[in-house]
């Protein structure tokens, strides 16, 4: 079996290491930097499947890594940190951060949220939806209506992908979150409704009155069928 190449952007020598040691376990061939800089300079010249990225690095944070990576950079980022906040969960996610971990870190859960990533970048059977005036090509990760493409971030275009399979099929929060997430979801957290709100307004169209997404009080999410 091939295995998934990591890429661990950590500045704590103590925490790398035991994260390398664990993952080394699991089958994952693993790279470690310790730096933004680094980071970026290793993702453009051997992108990994996947990058574990700090949030609290010197000089150039993580979500400065994300923002000079993701224009060609694809795969999944999962950032660690020790701050939570709707603030800072909303800076990275628009910044285009799949996936977040906070501090400590229990390796099982580290180890799941990888693990639901991937199976995200695994292309489904089918790789081409045409939903509305919306094209979406799942291996070219590419959006288009009227022949004019949609600029999308790897994990909004996950999000419609999964809304957009799922057309005219409510699909509730706890499911959504999962699929996203790849973890049961808390009754709290915030983030798949501020990521819905990026999506509508990325999606948002001033030519027609087509309502992609809509949200059903506590029954889920719906996106509309012509």
């Amino acid at each position: 079996m091939t295995q998934h190449k990591l890429l661990i952007v950590e500045d704590d020598q103590r925490i790398a290491k035991l994260l390398v040691q664990f993952l080394r376990m699991e089958q994952f061939e693993v790279d470690w930097v310790e730096t933004g800089e680094a980071a970026v300079a290793f993702i453009k010249q051997t992108p990994p499947d996947l990058v574990v990225l700090d949030l609290m690095l010197p000089k150039m944070d993580g979500i400065e890594v994300c923002e000079q990576i993701r224009p060609e950079f694809t795969n999944g980022i999962l950032m660690l940190t020790a701050h939570e906040g709707d603030l800072q969960e909303v800076t990275a996610l628009n910044a285009g951060i799949d996936d977040f971990l906070s501090k400590p870190i229990r390796t099982h859960v580290l180890l799941a949220r990888i693990n639901a990533l991937l199976r995200r970048q695994t292309p489904p059977q089918q790789t081409q939806l045409t939903v509305n005036d919306l094209s979406i090509d799942h291996d070219k990760r590419k959006v288009t209506r009227n022949g004019q493409t949609i600029d999308l971030a790897d994990s909004d275009f996950e999000l419609l992908w999964i809304l957009a399979s799922h057309a005219g099929t409510i699909i509730k929060r706890e499911e959504l979150f999962h699929m996203l997430r790849g973890k049961e979801y808390d009754g709290l957290d915030r983030s798949i409704d501020m990521r819905i709100s990026k999506l509508r307004k990325k999606l948002d169209n001033p030519d027609t009155n087509i309502e992609y997404v809509k949200t059903l009080r506590q029954l889920g999410y719906l996106f509309m069928k012509d």
